[in-house]
């Protein structure tokens, strides 16, 4: 299954002239398709397990960012540049995501069906988390001082449930892909077949 990763990529704005030194704007990328051959000296699962956790990490400073993008919503007094100052790292997470999602995407077919079923997962959320960034981007751009309205609120919100969502959800793939070693550690050391 050929999936399309959105990335946020380089700035570019159509912001005021006051803002014009901190223009904040969206690229849409896709992945690049390619092909992956099972080769008995790749870890194909592990790999996909090493990119779970550190898309795990990439989540968690996410929500952080979209938490304290949340925290902003009340007061008229923040500057669009203290947005942008958490836009920013939370744009650069969704494309680390989206750079591992592309990979994930790659090595796929090599993976267990749980882990495909978690790309899908990781794939689905991080596009939706990249609708709103952009959104809630263009938006700030064209409305500096009134980001207190309900649209701009609308994507800030959103960003934090599908961050908490995605963090959640590989929370739950690590812990399993931990457990899923251990007990095959196990397994090896009482002597038992793969059969038993």
């Amino acid at each position: 299954m050929n999936l399309k990763s959105l990335l946020l990529g380089t700035i570019v704005s159509a912001a005021t002239a006051a803002f014009a030194a901190q223009p904040v704007g969206v690229v849409v990328h896709e992945c690049a398709p390619g092909k992956t051959y099972v080769s008995s000296t790749w870890n194909y699962k592990g790999e996909a397990n090493q990119l779970f956790r550190q898309i795990q990490d990439d989540a968690q400073q996410a929500q952080y960012h979209a938490n304290m993008l949340q925290s902003f919503e009340n007061s008229r007094q923040m500057s669009w540049q203290a947005h942008v100052g958490e836009l920013g790292p939370l744009k650069d997470e969704i494309n680390d995501m989206s750079r591992k999602l592309c990979r994930l995407e790659v090595i796929r077919r090599a993976t267990d069906p749980w882990q495909q079923a978690e790309i899908d997962r990781i794939d689905q959320t991080v596009r939706l988390m990249a609708d709103n960034a952009a959104d809630a981007i263009l938006f700030g751009n064209a409305h500096h001082s009134t980001l207190w309205m309900m649209p701009y609120q609308r994507y800030t919100d959103n960003l934090y449930d599908q961050a908490k969502s995605l963090s959640h959800s590989v929370d739950h793939a690590v812990a399993y892909a931990k457990a899923s070693k251990e007990y095959r550690a196990l397994r090896k050391d009482l002597g038992m077949h793969a059969s038993s």
